[in-house]
C-alpha cells in the first residue's frame, strides 16, 4: 500500500489460528463479544475451534532513500522451550521478502518496537551452525530501556536466555545495535515514541510522509478487539497498570484523523483507521 510518498508492504511470517481467548486475553467475556461477532468471524475469531485468529508479520516501509523493516517475527529453528507456538518455526519468512523484491542486504534499518521472541527473532538466522545478522548492512534499533530491561533481568526466563544467545549477543558482536532514547528521529519521515505498558521499553513508530501517516504499534493492540474494548491488556503485558492508558492513548490520537494503525498480529486485513464508538472505545474501520 502506499501511505503518502512511502509504500509500505507486509512480510508474513504467520496467518491462522491463534491461542485461545481467555489465554490470551484474560478478560474476555462471551457476553461482551457477542455484539461482535459479526466482524470478528471468521477472519479474527474461530469460535468452532475455540480460537483467536492472528498474523505474526514484519512492516517494510520503503522510502525514496531509506529502507525499514519493523518488527521481526520469531525467526527459524529458534529454541523457545516456554513457548511451543514460538519454537523450530520453519516459515518462509525470507522467500516471502524476496518475493516483495527486497534482499536482507536492503535493509538500512530493523526496528524492533520492543524484544519479545515474536518481534526479535528475524534479527539472525542461523547460517553453517552459526547465528549471524540477518541483515548485514542494517542498524538495529530498540529503545534503550528495553534492551537494558532484557539484558538485565535477573531471573530471566529460558526464552529470554535463549533470545538474548542467539538473537541479542549476534548483533551487539557486530556492532549493529543502535540504542535510543524516545523520542528520536530516525528520519525527517520517521519518529520513534515511548509507549510503555506491553513492555517497559515499547516504543513505536509515526510514519509521516507527503499526506500519509501512519503508526506502527508493535503489541499496543495485539487484536482488533482490544480496539473496541480498549481496557483488555493481553496476557503478554508485563506494564499492566501502563499499558492500558497508553492504548487509550494512541487509539484517541488516531481516532477520527484518517491515520493507518499498523499492529504486528491483526489478521486479515491486518490494518485499518480508528474511529469513535457511540457509546465507548473505538472501531476499526476497514477499506
Amino acid at each position: 500500500m502506499r501511505i503518502g510518498s512511502a509504500e509500505v508492504l507486509r512480510i508474513e511470517e504467520y496467518h491462522g489460528l491463534g491461542f485461545p481467548p481467555k489465554a490470551f486475553l484474560p478478560d474476555w467475556d462471551d457476553r461482551l463479544v457477542e455484539k461482535h461477532l459479526h466482524w470478528m468471524v471468521p477472519n479474527h475469531y474461530a469460535p468452532d475451534e475455540g480460537r483467536l485468529v492472528g498474523s505474526i508479520h514484519s512492516w517494510l516501509i520503503k522510502l525514496p532513500n531509506l529502507t525499514v523493516l519493523v518488527d521481526t517475527c520469531s525467526g527459524n529453528h529458534k529454541h523457545r522451550p516456554d513457548s511451543p507456538f514460538f519454537s523450530m518455526m520453519n516459515s518462509t519468512y525470507l522467500e516471502n521478502l524476496s518475493a516483495a523484491g527486497v534482499d536482507p542486504d536492503d535493509i538500512d534499518y530493523v526496528f524492533c518496537t520492543h524484544l519479545h521472541i515474536d518481534h526479535a527473532g528475524w534479527n539472525t538466522r542461523l547460517l553453517d551452525g552459526k547465528w549471524v545478522p540477518t541483515f548485514r548492512k542494517a542498524k538495529y534499533v530498540v529503545s534503550r530501556t528495553e534492551f537494558e530491561r532484557l539484558l538485565g533481568d535477573e531471573t530471566p526466563s529460558d526464552d529470554d536466555l535463549n533470545l538474548i544467545a542467539d538473537t541479542i549477543q549476534p548483533i551487539i558482536e557486530s556492532g549493529q545495535w543502535l540504542p535510543i532514547d524516545a523520542p528520536f528521529q530516525l528520519c525527517d519521515e520517521l519518529l520513534i515514541e515511548a509507549s510503555p505498558g506491553h513492555t517497559q521499553g515499547h516504543c513505536h513508530l509515526i510514519l509521516s510522509a507527503g499526506d500519509g501517516r501512519a503508526v506502527f504499534s508493535g503489541d499496543i493492540v495485539h487484536h482488533p478487539i482490544q480496539v473496541h474494548i480498549p481496557s483488555w491488556n493481553s496476557a503478554a503485558c508485563s506494564e499492566t497498570e501502563a499499558a492500558i492508558p497508553t492504548r487509550i492513548k494512541i487509539l484517541e490520537e488516531l481516532s477520527e484523523t484518517g491515520t493507518w494503525l499498523m499492529p504486528v498480529h491483526f489478521a486479515k486485513p491486518f490494518c485499518c483507521r480508528i474511529g469513535k464508538a457511540q457509546d465507548e472505545g473505538f472501531i476499526c474501520v476497514i477499506e
